[in-house]
């Protein structure tokens, strides 16, 4: 396994890390229906974001730390697995749009939640690059000693 490759199931683990995070905190939001607009509410949710920040935190020293000595072929995967993780993250904003528009029978979304699609297209993306990446390397170590 190359270095590429590591910092690639890195950042896998960071991303559903964030996801997992990022789904406990709006729970917790309509659990205890807390509104941005209401001042009350405003340290709790400042409280809240804190603990959503630190995958993101996470991975952005991965990519800024990690020596980028790759080869072409690496290169290349992270080109294609970026295509995938970018097209993965429209679908999600799209699908989750339409849901949370059509289904629920809202006709509109509150700006809170906007921001956090953003946030979850972010992970989304990182996400299904990581597994588009995995993909093109290969599951198993082929030809190399453990």
């Amino acid at each position: 396994m190359n270095k590429a490759q590591k910092r690639i199931w890195l950042k896998l683990v960071v991303s559903v890390a964030g996801l997992l995070v990022m789904t406990f905190t709006l729970a917790v939001i309509k659990i205890y229906d807390l509104d941005m607009a209401d001042a009350s509410d405003h340290m709790t949710l400042r409280l809240l974001s804190l603990p959503c920040t630190i995958p993101l935190i996470l991975i952005v020293i991965l990519d800024w730390g990690w020596k980028k000595m790759y080869d072409e072929r690496d290169r290349q995967i992270d080109r294609k697995a970026a295509i995938y993780g970018t097209v993965g993250a429209f679908i999600f904003l799209a699908g989750a749009g339409w849901l949370l528009t059509v289904v629920t029978k809202m006709g509109s979304i509150k700006a809170s939640l906007i921001i956090s699609l953003v946030y979850l297209a972010c992970f989304v993306w990182i996400l299904v690059s990581s597994v588009a990446a995995l993909i093109q390397y290969g599951w198993k170590i082929k030809g190399e000693k453990l």
